[in-house]
């Protein structure tokens, strides 16, 4: 699959003279370098590339899947305690790989998976943030998204979920590899009133979201993920998955103002264009954010011990 990013190389040449007049930051040219051999470097695990080939397999069925499954004990484990977890809120007990396939479906076993793997993939030290407080934040979006998306009735609401867990890992590559750049562009987004992607493009000449959405095309992700990622941050600039997009921004917004047990009502960021787009009543959006907390604690005892 080849990752065209205009957006991206717009934006390095457009910033590029600016920042080679600061000798604190490498050129522009380097930075879109560097981002690339970082992306090329980080890969998923074999079981997930496992995974995938049998989904382009016309003729794998589920035992193949819960085969391939078996081969990584904690992977089968962590499937297990997933698929028996309040995000599926199954009646009864799930005890074996291939009923747990067959109940929730390959597609949204590849999005488990590809979830567990992408966590395990980028365990980047940082000093910035700490990896677990940016995974939570993460698996919330991920829940709210899916509610939401539910809700909403929009086609394959499922993938919002992997959207939203997948959709900042541009800032971990920034928070590991380009600290002083991650610094200098959220002390901009403070001092000067901008968004912090806003800030990155100053900074930098591409924001979290192109990077994120590079790493998902080495990854060979599909196209949607890619654009979701890439948008989110400014979904008004997006020309496909518009409410998609725009709901992310909304998820995310609610992960950064923190999965709380209890909140203020002025920290309600449901304003009335947001309940316009989601055509939810207030009452129904916060009944969503109370149940994106609860569900996403539990998420957070499988996916992220």
């Amino acid at each position: 699959m080849n990752f065209a990013k205009p957006g991206l190389a717009v934006g390095l040449a457009v910033s590029n003279q600016a920042n080679n007049n600061n000798p604190s930051y490498p050129a522009m040219s380097e930075i879109e370098q560097r981002l690339k051999e970082v992306t090329e470097l980080i890969s998923l695990p074999e079981i997930y590339l496992k995974l995938r080939r049998l989904m382009d397999d016309p003729h794998s069925d589920i035992y193949d899947f819960a085969e391939v499954i078996g081969l990584d004990p904690n992977l089968s484990i962590r499937v297990l305690k997933v698929v028996n977890s309040a995000y599926f809120g199954f009646p009864e007990p799930i005890e074996s790989i291939s009923r747990a396939v067959n109940m929730i479906g390959i597609a949204q076993l590849h999005n488990m998976v590809l979830g567990i793997s992408a966590i395990s993939s980028l365990k980047l030290p940082n000093d910035i943030l700490p990896l677990d407080t940016f995974w939570r934040a993460s698996l919330f979006s991920g829940v709210l998204a899916r509610l939401l998306g539910e809700q909403m009735k929009l086609a394959k609401s499922e993938q919002l979920f992997i959207a939203g867990l997948l959709h900042e890992i541009g800032h971990l590559v920034l928070y590991s590899k380009f600290p002083l750049q991650a610094i200098a562009a959220q002390k901009t987004a403070c001092d000067q009133g901008k968004q912090i992607h806003e800030a990155e493009m100053q900074i930098m000449g591409c924001h979290y979201g192109d990077i994120g959405a590079m790493l998902m095309a080495n990854w060979n992700l599909p196209g949607r993920l890619q654009t979701l990622t890439r948008n989110q941050p400014a979904p008004a600039n997006a020309t496909e998955l518009e409410v998609e997009t725009r709901l992310m921004h909304l998820a995310h917004a609610c992960a950064q103002v923190g999965a709380k047990e209890k909140r203020e009502a002025a920290d309600t960021p449901f304003d009335a264009e947001i309940q316009s787009l989601t055509g939810l009543s207030q009452e129904e959006l916060e009944n969503s954010l109370d149940e994106a907390r609860s569900i996403s604690a539990d998420m957070e005892r499988v996916i992220l011990a």
